[in-house]
């Protein structure tokens, strides 16, 4: 007798087949140019994948539908490391005044409180705007994004319970993230 939950050697299990495919893409080039910006990290895009997508946009080809989707991957690639870069100048601000140790604790000033909420609400207004489809460079940005709030979240006591929902991998974990989707 064999449950139906155990598989037997040499088979193969999708635990997210039908949650998040990537995007089909015909054109090499774009294809390429995709799967290097989903695979950097966006906290500092590297200037070869920066090159790379901008000649694949550039060019003229029929995969206007991959192009699209390149685009829309290169937009969210660049506003994510200016954002991690407004999250790191924070995290720059909660270290000058309270110290790398923590040993001049003191309660957060108006200006850094306000600053804190802002950045919280445009994260999760960001996360909100990616349709159904996207949920491929929704789990990117949510990776993305969610490491370096986790600093800021880490630096401060009191914040909301609406930080409790900031996550690395998000809610699904790595079920139909690029890494299932390159395996």
């Amino acid at each position: 007798c064999r449950s139906s939950l155990v598989m037997s050697i040499g088979c193969n299990r999708s635990f997210s087949e039908d949650v998040a495919h990537m995007p089909v893409i015909r054109d090499p080039e774009i294809q390429r140019a995709f799967k290097d910006l989903m695979a950097a990290d966006w906290g500092e895009l590297p200037a070869s994948v920066i090159h790379d997508a901008k000649s694949a946009l550039s060019r003229n080809n029929d995969d206007k539908a991959g192009q699209e989707v390149l685009k829309n991957v290169f937009s969210a690639a660049e506003a994510v490391e200016e954002f991690i870069g407004i999250i790191m100048n924070i995290k720059m601000e909660f270290d000058d005044e309270i110290g790398l140790s923590g040993e001049n604790v003191k309660p957060l000033s108006n200006e850094l409180s306000s600053a804190i909420r802002t950045v919280y609400q445009r994260y999760a207004t960001y996360l909100d705007a990616f349709g159904p489809d996207e949920s491929y460079l929704r789990k990117k940005v949510e990776t993305e994004l969610g490491s370096k709030m986790i600093f800021l979240k880490m630096r401060c006591a009191g914040l909301g319970s609406e930080w409790g929902k900031v996550t690395v991998l998000g809610t699904s974990g790595l079920a139909g993230s690029y890494v299932e989707q390159r395996a």
